[in-house]
C-alpha cells in the first residue's frame, strides 16, 4: 500500500492508496507534536497495520518541518519515501523563471490536472493561500496568481479591528447590511467570492482563450465554487489524489 501525505501551511493530510483505490484519508488542522504517533495513530483508527505501507510519497511546503515528517515516515514504511521534485518530468514542464520557487503542492495539482484534462486550463487552489495556475495546452506551466486564503482574510480583520467580533462567517444573498455581523459577512465572504473571480476573470482574458478549463480545488472551495459560473470541476482533496497519480505514473 502507499501513505501520501500533503503537508501544507494549514493543514496535513494523510491517505492510504491500495493500487488506485483511497481506502483511508484523515486530515489534521493542528501540527502534531509527534509526526511518528500522529501517522501510527491513524494508521491504526483505519484498521491498517504499519507494515502494510511499503512506499510513501510527500508533497511537503512547510520547509522547516520537512526532515521531522522524512524522519517520521523512514522510521515506519517499509520501503521509499519519495519526495516531489521540480525539475522531474511529472507530464508537464516549469516554464517560470525560478522554477525551483514552485511549491510541491502546486507541482502536483499541475501534473494531475493536465493528466485529467490535457488541454490549456487554470487550476484554482482554494487553500491557506488562493492560487491560480495557467497551464497550457501543451502541459506548460506558465503563470501564477497568489492571494490571501479566505481564512487569512478573515483572521485579519478581527486580529487587527479591537471592535470587530469573530465570527461564523456565512452566506449574505443582499449586499445591503446594517448591522456589525452582516456588514462583516457581506465584506469577507461575498468579497472574497468577488476577488476569486476577478482574478479569473482577468487571467482568462490576458491568455485570450474563450473557452478555458477551469478546475477548482482545496479545502475552502466548497463556499466559494457554487457562487462562480467559471468553474468546470472541483475536488477538494486533489493534492492527495495527485499524488497517488504521480506515484503509480512516475515513480513505481
Amino acid at each position: 500500500m502507499l501513505l501520501t501525505i500533503d503537508f501544507g501551511n494549514t493543514s496535513i493530510k494523510f491517505g492510504v492508496f491500495d493500487g488506485y483505490e483511497l481506502v483511508a484519508f484523515t486530515c489534521l488542522d493542528e501540527r502534531p507534536d509527534d509526526y511518528r504517533n500522529a501517522i501510527l495513530s491513524f494508521l491504526f483508527r483505519s484498521n491498517l497495520r504499519a507494515d502494510c505501507i511499503e512506499d510513501a510519497i510527500l508533497s511537503c511546503v512547510v520547509l522547516s518541518e520537512y526532515e521531522k515528517i522524512y524522519t517520521a515516515l523512514s522510521s515506519i514504511v517499509t520501503g521509499r519515501v519519495i519526495d516531489i521534485v521540480q525539475d522531474k518530468d511529472y507530464g508537464i514542464k516549469l516554464d517560470v523563471p525560478h522554477p525551483e520557487e514552485v511549491g510541491d503542492d502546486l507541482v502536483v495539482m499541475a501534473a494531475y490536472s493536465y493528466y485529467l484534462h490535457p488541454e490549456e486550463q487554470i487550476i484554482v487552489s482554494l487553500g491557506t493561500c488562493t492560487v491560480l495556475i495557467h497551464i497550457t495546452e501543451n502541459g506548460e506551466f506558465k503563470h501564477c496568481i497568489i492571494a490571501p486564503g479566505f481564512k487569512k482574510i478573515c483572521s485579519s480583520m478581527w486580529d487587527s479591528a479591537s471592535q470587530l467580533p469573530k465570527i461564523e462567517v456565512t452566506k449574505k444573498n443582499s449586499f445591503l447590511a446594517n448591522t456589525t455581523v452582516d456588514a462583516m459577512n457581506v465584506g469577507m465572504y461575498n468579497g472574497f467570492i468577488g476577488m476569486v473571480a476577478f482574478l479569473i476573470a482577468g487571467l482568462k482574458d490576458e491568455i485570450g482563450k474563450g473557452s478555458l478549463f477551469v478546475q477548482g480545488c482545496g479545502g475552502q472551495g466548497n463556499m466559494v465554487v457554487p457562487c462562480i459560473s467559471f468553474f468546470d470541476e472541483y475536488d477538494p482533496d486533489f493534492v492527495t489524489k495527485g499524488l497517488s497519480y504521480i506515484y503509480y505514473s512516475f515513480e513505481r
